[in-house]
């Protein structure tokens, strides 16, 4: 049996396109979450029949309750798993998972396009080999002392697998009352470890964006994660041309649908490149490799300045046709260069089975 830990939406989408192609070819599955408020509607309506087991919560903001969860969620993880009919563990980086498989002496893999991940000196070093995509250089997860013959990349962007056969529903937009144009606005991954800026702040700034917006006529949808981030964004953003989404939705039918993308974390923008979506990241801090890489391919526009953001917002919305078109053409080359690695997969999953 395999067992996959997911603790992220985009893991959630990620693993369970993972887990169809073992289970096509036979293999048992055992799929673990957690408690997380960006997890739990997703789990318990569209991947209501999935079987996912729930064990353990997710710490919040500080430090001091993300490590206390933590220890928690290993000790019952360690109680509710069948780690005995276990023979591979894989995650994007869980601590639980990965210490529990060196604990018992289990193979973890580490699936993961996030080498700047502050969890990766801690489940890196613990896995028997890394599969992630291809535009990361080995350097950067050798870091962690691991070999080279241990990383193993495939020749796609992570979306890639829940969008290969991705169909648009516009009855979300209906049951979320969007009728008209809108550019949609994703908020930052404010709660974790790795980024440091408040709420309010991130959104005051984002006033300047919807002024712009909205003074082209467009509609602005804005997608929170956290329930603090909804009641200041409520407070700061007070605006019928505003439409702020606090529940958990598969993002990707909102992006397609969108004029115009602004994303302040990395899945959502790696989404708005693969579905060809004119798309302005606000990632605060250092971009990410594969920000980077979209970057250089005309996939998104970055600036380290708020000012040179704004203009290209301005430009975009002025040209928003012509931009449409030159990011639907970027994308259908990401798509050209990219290269189906199910035969990869399995083979990798099964070289690292004990025999």
């Amino acid at each position: 049996m395999i067992w996959f830990d997911i603790l992220t939406p985009k893991q959630l989408f990620y693993f369970t396109s993972i887990v169809d192609i073992f289970r096509r070819r036979g293999y048992r599955v055992l799929l673990t979450a957690r408690r997380y408020e960006q997890l739990d509607g997703l789990i318990e309506e569209v991947f209501r029949g999935w079987e996912i087991r729930v064990i353990g919560r997710f710490g919040g903001y500080s430090l001091r309750d993300k490590l206390e969860a933590s220890v928690e969620r290993l000790e019952l993880l360690l109680r509710q798993v069948p780690i005995e009919e276990i023979d591979l563990v894989s995650s994007s980086g869980s601590v639980e998972a990965s210490r529990i498989a060196y604990g018992l002496r289990k193979p973890h893999i580490l699936m993961s396009d996030s080498p700047h991940s502050p969890v990766n000196p801690l489940t890196a070093p613990l896995s028997k080999r890394v599969i992630t995509p291809w535009v990361i250089d080995n350097s950067e997860w050798m870091e962690y002392g691991l070999k080279p013959s241990q990383i193993k990349k495939y020749r796609v962007l992570d979306p890639y697998f829940w969008l290969k056969d991705f169909h648009p529903d516009i009855s979300i937009l209906k049951n979320l009352n969007i009728e008209d144009e809108y550019v949609l606005i994703r908020l930052p991954e404010s709660a974790a470890s790795y980024l440091t800026i408040s709420d309010a702040q991130y959104i005051q700034t984002l006033s300047k964006f919807i002024e712009i917006i909205k003074s082209h006529g467009l509609k602005v949808v804005i997608m929170s994660r956290y329930r603090e981030q909804t009641q200041v964004a409520e407070k700061l953003l007070a605006d019928n041309n505003v439409v702020l989404v606090s529940k958990p939705v598969v993002g990707s039918h909102l992006i397609y649908y969108s004029r115009i993308f602004i994303g302040g974390g990395g899945t959502m923008t790696q989404e708005a490149a693969l579905l060809g979506k004119p798309c302005i990241s606000i990632y605060p801090g250092k971009q990410p490799t594969i920000l980077r890489f979209l970057y250089r391919h005309g996939l998104v526009k970055h600036y380290s300045s708020l000012e040179k953001s704004l203009k290209t917002l301005q430009y975009m919305l002025k040209k928003i046709d012509y931009y449409t078109e030159v990011f639907r053409e970027n994308s259908r080359k990401i798509w050209r260069m990219m290269k189906d690695p199910e035969e990869q997969l399995v083979k990798w999953f099964e070289e690292a089975l004990p025999s």
